[in-house]
């Protein structure tokens, strides 16, 4: 048993034992503490609290926060009622509440009758009161109804932009409870300025989801969980916002940058952009129209990194509208031409981020896929069984072992990684750059099958966490980047990288054992006959098995930015137990090449509705207008039954 596990059953022990302890001064027997349910409503009981309170005591994250108040007013029932005694008995209840029960003289008074003048609430335990409350009341709204998310990427222009401020509805594809409970309220994986993790990792529950408005459907835009952050519990990875191009069953391709979805190409969004490539022989006048059709200022121009393996110097992201308008510019210099990557041209931004990584390097020539030359790919269904052949398992592995929990190896990628992972204790880092490193880390974690990497090797693993932590936080130096790598990978090879071949090395042994027992070869004789088979063998959870079933729904999301969008295409299948809602209203909107607040609002974005096709005109002033006349109207109310108070009496 792990020490966590064995540190949280003593506390809940303490808990209670110091529960029952005070039960028996209220006259109610000890070892009612300890049967669940029946346990709370005693305690509720004791504290005059509504029995509908047992429903929050359910809620990860509430039941927390509520817990601190039934202890509280606990202590305030048995005439404890000194701040610091609330204060550590809230931090260390299942060590406080058994002290006080066994040292002090307690009895049970009630709770405390604050409509007595001599037990008035001071005004800072109204304050106090007033927040729990609405801590908790927030708590529920943002984790079961409607959350506000901000867009801080340009994937989605231009139908959400970097600076659109939304509400996301949980509600349309089914609420779901917290799988980590211990979290700071409203912070999702960090705090801010500190940059630490908002959360204890310490329980992980399993997720419940609560019935659906709707089903997901193809062009729905979703916030979801992202899928391959490992480093972080599933809940609390980076949220993302993406179109959903396929749904479980569909068969998914993308020709010459057209997206085509069970045999029919699919209309893409009218706002939706793609890249154009040009030279420009006046810069001040490409700006200029750069800013007049609030195109992103950041992306979008001459000499950058995103134009560094194209032909021509300038390149922007637009819609069709502002391309047709781009054609007729005077300053253009050359001809303009269409960011799709064809894979005999590894352009931008065809590269080498494509899901699965073997397709975008290429195995052989059919293989060679980019995101504008994708596919064709089959999305899992729940149900759904495949047969495990070497196409499906390149396709599926992330699927198998890290969204399913199932371990699904096949015998000649074990025998593989077992060689690259044993001849890693002679590499020899050299300077490289920060890429490079990325690259090793992605292969060794890639080559794990059954233990786990490191976070900090994770975290090297994932491009566009490190691309941005190398930027932000060491200044883009390779040198920098190289001595943190160099430790991380020291540290890998003294721990991880033992155990995994330790492991992997007592599977090859025992199925070493059994194939020569039951087909009198060995293993390495056996993969040399397999290459001119279609048979592919692989180990499910430990048995020898050639198909796999799936366990749940996986959709396909893409950014309607097509060329500057990290999406499925570049890192897969998105888990149906990863997605958190539907995006339905931007209720701000400020665009961060203008300056600060609140110079800085698009007007004309506020109070907009947002859907398959794109955002709604502004309903700003509907929204003045409504809001003016509730609160007249409810003015006018409380007027009328101070009157009607005042006539009766």
């Amino acid at each position: 048993m792990e020490s966590t596990t064995i540190l949280l059953i003593l506390m809940w022990l303490g808990i209670r034992i110091g529960l029952g302890l005070f039960f028996n001064k209220a006259g109610t027997a000890p070892w009612k503490a300890f049967i669940p349910i029946y346990s709370t409503i005693l305690w509720l009981d004791l504290i005059k609290k509504p029995k509908w309170w047992l429903i929050l005591t359910f809620i990860p994250v509430v039941n927390l926060v509520l817990g601190i108040g039934m202890i509280v007013d606990l202590l305030n029932s048995f005439g404890r009622r000194n701040v610091v005694e609330h204060v550590l008995a809230s931090i260390l209840g299942y060590i406080v509440l058994p002290y006080i029960a066994l040292t002090k003289k307690i009895e049970y008074v009630g709770p405390v009758d604050y409509s007595d003048p001599e037990q008035k609430k001071s005004k800072i335990r109204e304050w106090s009161e007033a927040i729990f409350f609405a801590v908790i009341a927030a708590s529920i709204i943002r984790t079961f109804t409607i959350e506000a998310f901000q867009i801080p990427t340009s994937s989605m222009e231009g139908t959400l932009l970097r600076g659109d401020f939304l509400f996301v509805s949980k509600m349309h594809y089914g609420a779901k409870t917290p799988k980590t409970p211990l979290a700071f309220p409203f912070m999702h994986h960090s705090m801010p300025v500190l940059e630490v993790p908002a959360y204890l990792d310490w329980i992980e529950l399993p997720s419940f989801r609560f019935p659906a408005f709707q089903d997901i459907k193809r062009n729905d835009i979703v916030v979801f969980n992202y899928p391959i952050e490992d480093y972080r519990p599933s809940d609390k990875r980076e949220h993302y916002i993406k179109r959903c191009v396929g749904i479980p069953g569909d068969n998914l391709k993308v020709t010459d940058g057209i997206l085509i979805v069970n045999g029919d190409a699919l209309t893409f969004s009218p706002t939706g952009q793609m890249s154009y490539n040009f030279n420009v022989r006046d810069e001040r006048a490409f700006y200029r129209w750069i800013h007049e059709n609030d195109l992103n200022e950041a992306e979008c121009g001459c000499n950058l990194q995103a134009a560094a393996n194209l032909p021509h110097d300038c390149i922007v992201y637009a819609n069709e509208n502002v391309f047709l308008d781009l054609q007729k510019q005077s300053w253009i210099s050359s001809s303009i031409i269409e960011g799709k990557t064809d894979p005999s041209k590894p352009y931008y931004p065809g590269g080498s981020n494509v899901f699965p990584s073997e397709f975008g390097r290429g195995i052989n020539k059919s293989q060679h896929w980019t995101r504008d030359f994708y596919g064709p790919i089959h999305i899992p269904q729940k149900g759904d069984k495949i047969e495990l052949n070497k196409s499906n398992y390149t396709i599926y592995k992330r699927v198998f072992d890290y969204y399913e929990k199932n371990k699904v190896i096949s015998i000649e990628k074990l025998l593989t990684d077992y060689n690259f992972l044993k001849n890693l204790n002679n590499l020899k880092l050299r300077k490289a750059s920060w890429y490079e490193y990325h690259s090793l880390a992605n292969k060794i974690k890639s080559a794990h099958s059954n233990t786990k990497v490191s976070k900090e090797m994770s975290r090297w693993s994932d491009y566009y966490h490190i691309s941005a932590y190398v930027n932000s936080k060491l200044g883009g130096s390779d040198l920098k980047a190289k001595r943190e790598f160099e430790q991380i990978f020291q540290n890998y090879l003294n721990n991880e990288n033992k155990n995994e071949l330790d492991n992997t090395f007592s599977i090859i042994d025992k199925y070493n054992k059994e194939w020569t027992l039951n087909n009198n070869v060995n293993v390495q004789k056996a993969l040399d006959e397999l290459k001119s088979s279609s048979t592919y063998p692989c180990l499910l959870n430990g048995i020898l098995s050639t198909e796999y079933t799936f366990d749940q729904d996986y959709y396909f999301m893409m950014g309607d930015n097509r060329h500057n969008s990290g999406d499925s295409r570049a890192w897969g299948f998105v888990p149906y137990d990863h997605v958190v809602g539907k995006a339905v209203f931007v209720w701000l909107s400020t665009d961060p090449d203008e300056g600060s607040f609140p110079m800085n609002i698009r007007w004309h974005r506020l109070c907009s509705f947002v859907s398959a096709d794109g955002i709604s005109r502004s309903f700003v002033w509907e929204f003045l207008i409504g809001g003016t006349l509730l609160y007249f109207a409810n003015k006018w109310w409380k007027r009328r039954k101070v009157a009607k108070k005042e006539l009766e009496d």
